[in-house]
């Protein structure tokens, strides 16, 4: 997952993903490619249900 996945997954744009994910706390990159780092989609997405969790909701859901 790079910036753009991340920024998508957020719900923000693509320099405020980049600031998000230099933040302490933030899971560390897998890997630095030529385009930039890349991250494990899963451990971000976990990061994700756990630090914003109104974003992990399912927009379907009724509750």
């Amino acid at each position: 997952m790079g910036t753009a996945e991340i920024a998508k997954a957020l719900g923000v744009g693509r320099q405020r993903a980049y600031v998000i994910s230099r933040q302490r706390g933030f899971p560390e990159p897998m890997d630095t490619l030529e385009m930039g780092a890349v991250w494990d989609a899963e451990v971000v997405e976990r990061w994700i249900r756990e630090n914003r969790p109104k974003l992990a909701e399912d927009p379907e859901s009724t509750d």
